[in-house]
């Protein structure tokens, strides 16, 4: 199987949906030899902030000469960015190899136990086997949508759990409280291997330190970095986040990071714990923090993609996302004109990240994702209309990039930011593109 052929497996294979719980991927693990028990992991779950903190993580661990596998998902940008090592892509042919030995493992499952592994199970899977394969020094694996039956959570040990910001989403699966969705994401705790939390509500802190101490495992508490904007944006090329932090043993630290959002605060300093936590593993990170926190990005996440005029895009695509969005915007772009375009799915709380955050726009675009889980735009801006008098849909991505950057050519706002999911913000980033050639 080539790398066109595997891709176009991994497609077909989507007919077998999503499904919650580990016998699946374990019996597909086990049949491909267990890889993932000759890995040296970091395990991320939460709601928000997983990529941010796995990104400045990895940062570090690379600066300071790592071999860092990386498994995050979904793919956004493309389709092989799930699965990285020390910031590169699978490669092609490796990928082909994987996946011609997945789906052979996958067909004789089928056969004798009448199920079918999941795409995304598959993916994970290829992600544990390509590491095993290259002996990463260490890996980092982010949940997918939970942590007790999400498909990664196959590890018998961890060097460390973390645990980033946690809000309702995915309640029609996780549950409808902040304690029940924390419970869940506690499933990654293993006996007896730390844990890190980023700073957030007292409720999920303390259904996360209780599940911790029954299992006889470190909880560490992360605070919160002292964040301030250096160089305010009127140049956008030399903005960059101040973080100051003293960490849980005393130790402070301060670095200029290159990644926006108030929210990265927080990740900073859960960042700054996990790796402190690693040192104990006989990592030697201490001198490569403070510059591997400055050099580390993650892309989709208050990314500016023009700056003439200022575009900039965001994966805020859930109430508490939202709200660390528009924080940011009073952080960053203080009266500013701002044309939003806006996407969401339609199992998200979309009627209040409406009201969250509609007032701040000057005006609103409205799309429809590409993605089967859409909320039709129309209905979106029917929504937004509530809180906002100038909403218009548009039934064509490059249409409503075309139209908000001529209100910037009019005069008529300052800068545009596309949020919501992150189905939408490829192509958003596709027809910005092309919009500028022309």
């Amino acid at each position: 199987m080539n790398y066109t052929e595997a891709r176009s497996y991994l497609k077909e294979v989507n007919k077998y949906g999503s499904v919650l719980g580990l016998e699946s991927i374990t019996t597909l693990l086990d049949a491909l030899g267990n890889p993932q028990k000759e890995l040296k992991v970091v395990h991320i779950a939460g709601t928000n902030g997983k990529g941010s903190t796995l990104a400045l993580i990895q940062s570090v661990l690379v600066k300071a000469g790592y071999q860092t596998g990386r498994y995050s998902s979904p793919a956004v940008f493309d389709d092989d960015e799930t699965i990285q090592i020390n910031g590169k892509n699978i490669e092609k042919e490796e990928l082909a190899d994987i996946v011609t030995l997945i789906r052979e493992k996958a067909d004789i499952i089928l056969e004798k136990y009448g199920f079918h592994p999941t795409p995304f199970e598959i993916e994970t899977a290829m992600a544990f086997e390509y590491f095993k394969r290259k002996d990463c020094d260490i890996v980092l694996v982010e949940c997918g949508m939970g942590g007790t039956g999400d498909a990664t959570n196959v590890f018998d040990r961890v060097l460390c759990s973390v645990i980033t910001s946690i809000s309702l989403d995915h309640t029609a699966f996780l549950g409808e409280t902040i304690e029940e969705i924390a419970q869940v994401k506690a499933g990654i705790i293993k006996p007896c291997c730390p844990v890190v939390m980023a700073k957030q509500s007292e409720k999920a802190v303390n259904c996360i330190k209780n599940i911790a101490q029954e299992k006889g495992a470190e909880f560490v508490q992360a605070g919160q970095a002292q964040l301030t904007a250096q160089n305010h944006p009127s140049d956008m090329k030399s903005v960059k986040n101040r973080i100051n932090y003293k960490a849980a043993n005393g130790k402070k630290y301060q670095a200029n990071i290159r990644m926006l959002g108030t929210y990265q605060s927080i990740n900073a300093a859960t960042a700054i714990e996990t790796l402190l936590c690693l040192e104990n593993y006989g990592y030697q990170l201490e001198e490569h923090i403070e510059q591997g926190l400055s050099e580390a990005v993650w892309n989709g996440r208050m990314e500016i993609i023009s700056e003439e005029p200022l575009f900039i895009i965001d994966g805020a695509h859930n109430p508490g996302a939202v709200k660390e969005l528009r924080n940011s915007m009073d952080l960053y772009f203080t009266n500013r004109r701002i044309t939003f375009i806006m996407g969401v799915l339609a199992d998200k709380d979309f009627a209040q990240e409406a009201e969250l955050i509609a007032d701040k726009a000057e005006n609103i675009i409205t799309v429809t994702p590409d993605n089967s889980r859409a909320l039709d735009g129309k209905k979106l801006a029917e929504t937004l209309s509530v809180y906002h008098e100038n909403v218009q849909y548009m039934d064509d991505i490059t249409k409503a990039v075309t139209s908000a950057m001529d209100y910037v050519r009019k005069g008529q706002t300052d800068m545009i930011l596309a949020f919501g999911s992150l189905s939408h913000l490829k192509d958003i980033k596709q027809a910005v593109k092309a919009e500028r050639r022309d």
